[in-house]
């Protein structure tokens, strides 16, 4: 069996030396490496193992770095099961699994006889999936201490939590970490690839193909970045040698049943295309999204993340005068150039924006007043560069402000009255009346929120949907 050969190798490494990892393939050089650190004796005094090691710290008192030792193993021993899995080898992943869950009894065992807490418990979602895979109770503990949001170890061990329990899923946690990781400049892909298990275990797909034909796109995708944590997220070249445990999981716990590369125990071969004995049937339930509600004061929601909630939310059925659903989702042929068409009107350095004006169409983001409408890089009726050239030119509006929304049936130079402006010097949107364009600066230091500033284009957005909200009801 494989196991021996690696074995085989720890003895033969011991005696002659370090071998050479040129001459071993990739996947038996991981194996190789996982099974010395967690098997072999390689630590002094005496050459031991790292579990005797941890139980000599333990007794000596090094509590912080036993309990770390033991925790480690936990990863470890889920490590080499996983890529024993990726091999197709269930026998072996299956043991392992089993090791995980070993290990962690023994690192909760000594938590309890020490009273310890186990802080930043990062490893456990691991034994949490053992445990679900395998069919197995899993023993909670109140020494498991808290997850920070907004970070990767949070998001795997809610899922898995998810997977274990009966629960239903609720979506004010789960987002607000999301806003957490969103403001924390973390990859927005990553994100994606966990709302894309949220959206398996409540079962969002039409249908089991469409959910595995969104699966393969996830994993082809991962084989195409370069590692960016470990091996056990499945980047790069370890899309081929491990599998996506959570996807198996989920699977799992919504009661599907089949064979395919990701699922336990029939697994199947890298790129083979999943077959269903059993359609899935035990989706949870969700606990809706609570909306964040403008300021009652302003009318204003000054969190990017919140404001964009709300924005999606309620355009998702936004209606016209007329009850009419009106789609404001940009076309995909102008997505991608969304960036060169504001980068040319010097709006940039926005992110927020940006990925708002990618997804929608802002000239069909409906207000209370029909003949007013927002600017759009494509827009028909204002035309983002042309208007803001029209009033740079003929209006004497500043270099440094960008004419963002407009009445379309009055707009030429003599128009007086409020304009909403964005300035590219504070990011802001200002309602500023013609007759301040000449000398702005006394007009923006008077300004007041929810009145004629917004400290966001997409909080001004979202104050625009609010206003034709209140107007549809």
């Amino acid at each position: 069996m494989l196991i021996e050969k690696i074995l085989n190798a720890f003895r033969r490494w011991r005696r002659f030396g370090a071998i050479n990892p040129s001459k071993m393939s990739r996947i038996n050089y991981l194996l190789w490496l996982r099974h010395d650190w967690l098997e072999g004796g390689r630590f002094d005094p005496g050459g031991i193992n790292i579990s005797e090691l941890a139980e000599k710290q333990i007794r000596k008192g090094d509590l912080q770095i036993g309990v770390h030792n033991i925790a480690s193993q936990v990863r470890y021993a889920f490590g080499l099961a996983s890529l024993y899995w990726g091999q197709g080898d269930v026998d072996q992943a299956e043991t392992y699994l089993r090791k995980t869950l070993e290990r962690y009894s023994r690192l909760m065992e000594v938590c309890s006889e020490h009273n310890r807490t186990l802080e930043f418990p990062r490893e456990i979602h691991f034994a949490k999936c053992a445990a679900c895979l395998l069919g197995e109770k899993f023993k909670d503990s109140p020494l498991i201490g808290d997850l920070d949001i907004g970070y990767e170890p949070w998001f795997k061990d809610v899922l898995m939590d998810y997977c274990l329990g009966p629960k239903e899923f609720d979506l004010n946690p789960w987002q607000d970490s999301v806003d957490q990781w969103t403001k924390s400049g973390f990859p927005k892909y990553r994100i994606e690839e966990f709302t894309f298990y949220v959206r398996v275990l409540t079962g969002q797909f039409e249908t089991t193909d469409a959910m595995f034909a969104e699966h393969q796109k996830l994993i082809t995708a991962r084989s195409k970045r370069n590692p960016d944590a470990d091996m056990q997220n499945g980047y790069g070249e370890y899309a081929a040698l491990v599998i996506d445990y959570i996807f198996a999981a989920v699977l799992k716990r919504i009661g599907w049943e089949g064979t395919y590369r990701h699922s336990w125990p029939n697994t199947d071969a890298m790129g083979s295309a999943p077959q269903t004995t059993r359609e899935p049937d035990r989706f949870l339930k969700t606990i809706a999204l609570t909306l964040p509600d403008p300021d009652a004061e302003t009318g204003i929601i000054a969190d990017l993340q919140q404001a964009r909630r709300f924005i999606d939310t309620h355009l998702e059925d936004q209606r016209d005068e007329m009850g009419e659903f009106l789609d404001p989702k940009r076309c995909s042929k102008e997505r991608g150039k969304v960036a060169a068409a504001l980068k040319e009107i010097g709006w940039v350095r926005d992110p927020a924006t940006l990925d708002l004006m990618r997804t929608y169409d802002v000239e069909n983001i409906l207000n209370d007043q029909s003949t007013l409408v927002l600017g759009d890089p494509f827009g028909s009726d204002i035309d983002l560069k042309k208007s803001t050239e029209f009033l740079h030119t003929e209006c004497g509006l500043p270099n440094d402000f960008i004419g963002i929304a407009g009445n379309i049936g009055s707009y030429h130079p003599d128009t007086d009255g409020g304009w909403y402006l964005y300035r590219k010097k504070d990011r802001k949107v200002y309602l500023l009346d013609r007759e301040d364009w000449e000398k702005p600066e006394a007009a923006i230091q008077s300004a007041r929120e929810g009145l004629n500033v917004w400290p966001s284009y997409v909080s001004f957005v979202a104050w625009w949907v609010a206003q034709h909200i209140t107007k549809s009801s």
